[in-house]
């Protein structure tokens, strides 16, 4: 009896915390699948009736959610492409030549420490077209000024910079642990054979880092795919759509429009993307490496 209390007490233990999880999560699941099929009245929501498939087949004909379906990806793809050159550039340059220099490491690291709410603020008052410090720089320069996040042409651009700013320290510590933990057994071979830098970080670097540059980017990617906090302060989804991503489409869809079963549908969509892109990284890891 003592055996078998000691073999499942871990499980005892973990037993409130796993029924406290499955809890919070197994009811908003439910009841988001069950939403998705079903059309809400807000003013009696007693009253609200099946339409089966009806909500699912508003995504093949909505331009607003195709729009902010684009402006997602194209946000996504940018910006994580632009921090993960950077942040591996830096990384590989603090790990080669200045190690030990723990101060630089933490000025660095500094931006994704603040809450992003706080860094929205900060960057919308730089990019303010008459006071900022952003256009202020540009007239000094001799440059015309620019309506940063009120205009068609720059409203994106101004909020994968403030991404930019914010998360490419994330992967650039990632990056930097990666290489701390790298054999150095390889490198000395590679060494004495000649190899040139661009050859061993092409041919020892990368393999042996691709672990944390896969895990890296996956959380990076559904961090960008969810992006809400940066348009709701800088944009509101504006000018003309041009920033309305899909998280605040959600947010407007639930919230201003209280279509509950059209949102439900939004999410469901927001989840199989997020399983996918995962899945066929995670995928794609285990077969290189098999």
């Amino acid at each position: 009896m003592t055996d078998w209390i000691d073999r499942r007490l871990k499980f005892l233990f973990l037993a409130p915390a796993m029924m406290a999880l499955i809890a919070l999560t197994a009811f908003p699941t439910v009841y988001m699948f069950t939403a998705a099929f079903v059309k809400f009245d807000p003013s009696a929501p007693l009253n609200s009736k099946f339409v089966g498939i009806d909500n699912f087949l508003r995504l093949f004909s909505d331009d607003k959610f195709h729009n902010a379906l684009i402006n997602t990806a194209v946000f996504s793809t940018v910006a994580v492409t632009l921090e993960f050159v950077l942040g591996l550039s830096f990384a590989l340059l603090v790990d080669t030549y200045i190690r030990r220099a723990n101060f630089i490491k933490t000025l660095l690291i500094l931006p994704m420490m603040m809450p992003t709410i706080v860094v929205a603020i900060v960057w919308k008052l730089m990019y303010q077209p008459q006071f900022g410090v952003i256009n202020d720089i540009f007239s000094d320069l001799g440059l015309p000024p620019l309506l940063w996040a009120a205009s068609v042409n720059t409203a994106m651009l101004s909020i994968i910079i403030v991404d930019i700013w914010e998360w490419t320290p994330f992967i650039f510590l990632m990056c930097l642990a990666g290489l701390s933990s790298l054999p150095q057994e390889p490198f000395e071979a590679a060494e004495l054979d000649g190899a040139s830098a661009f050859q061993k970080f092409r041919d020892l670097t990368l393999p042996f880092l691709k672990p944390v540059i896969v895990v890296t980017l996956l959380l990076r990617i559904m961090d960008a795919f969810r992006l809400f906090d940066q348009v709701f302060i800088l944009t509101v989804g504006g000018p003309a759509g041009a920033t309305e991503t899909l998280s605040f489409y959600l947010y407007k869809v639930t919230f201003r429009f209280f279509d509950i079963g059209y949102a439900a549908v939004i999410s469901l969509f927001m989840m199989f993307v997020a399983l996918q892109i995962s899945g066929w990284m995670l995928k794609r890891t285990s077969l290189d490496e098999g």
